[in-house]
């Protein structure tokens, strides 16, 4: 790969068959440490704080233009001593491999795969304000009996939702917004002043 990271496309079929080999490697590796969890987020941190928050860095890392060896220099350079043994081990084998490019669809692919094992299920959540801790654990213990595993929520705020939430928990959308009832409301109404002008019309029309 010579693109950069931000360029990768995430969804091509190639890009994840080789993206998981690498996170299954990687799982496996950490696997035998008992670190499969810290491997993980580490990685995810390196790609946020590092590849994600130096877009021209990941790029030089990523091109086939710079030599291998110095990339590998480079990342000793940047990641000695800040990152795990593991972790500077596995990401100097993507190097080696020209497959840098990769480390954001590999730590995306790594994430998903422990979760599935782990039956975590992904849930997102957003709302107009950030939510407060009883009504965190209460959305907790609300979505134990609604999903096949242990829920991992992660939030956001949308002020255009005015209020309510909307959770997202795979394809299945949950729209309990004031926005989303409005909406409904408002088609509600168009749909019963349409039928009331239908109406109206038949009372004034006259057979042939």
């Amino acid at each position: 790969m010579t693109a950069a990271t931000s360029e990768i496309d995430l969804g091509d079929d190639t890009v994840i068959a080789v993206s998981r080999r690498y996170a299954q490697a990687l799982i496996d590796a950490a696997e035998k440490q008992g670190q499969v969890d810290p491997a993980i987020e580490e990685l995810e941190e390196v790609v946020a704080e590092v590849f994600g928050r130096f877009p021209r860095f990941a790029e030089m890392m990523a091109t086939e233009r710079v030599p291998t060896s110095e990339r590998d220099r480079i990342l000793v350079e940047v990641l000695g001593g800040r990152a795990t043994d593991l972790v500077l081990r596995f990401l100097r084998v993507l190097n080696r491999h020209g497959r840098l490019g990769l480390i954001r669809a590999v730590a995306v692919e790594a994430r998903l795969a422990w979760d599935r094992r782990n039956r975590r299920i992904p849930v997102s959540v957003r709302s107009v304000v950030p939510l407060g801790e009883d009504q965190i654990a209460a959305l907790r213990d609300r979505l134990s009996g609604l999903v096949a595993g242990t829920p991992i929520l992660s939030f956001s705020t949308d002020p255009a939702l005015i209020g309510g939430l909307v959770v997202q928990i795979g394809d299945q959308l949950y729209d309990a917004s004031v926005r989303s009832r409005l909406a409904k409301l408002r088609h509600r109404l168009i749909e019963g002043k349409t039928h009331e002008i239908q109406s109206r019309r038949g009372q004034f029309s006259y057979p042939a």
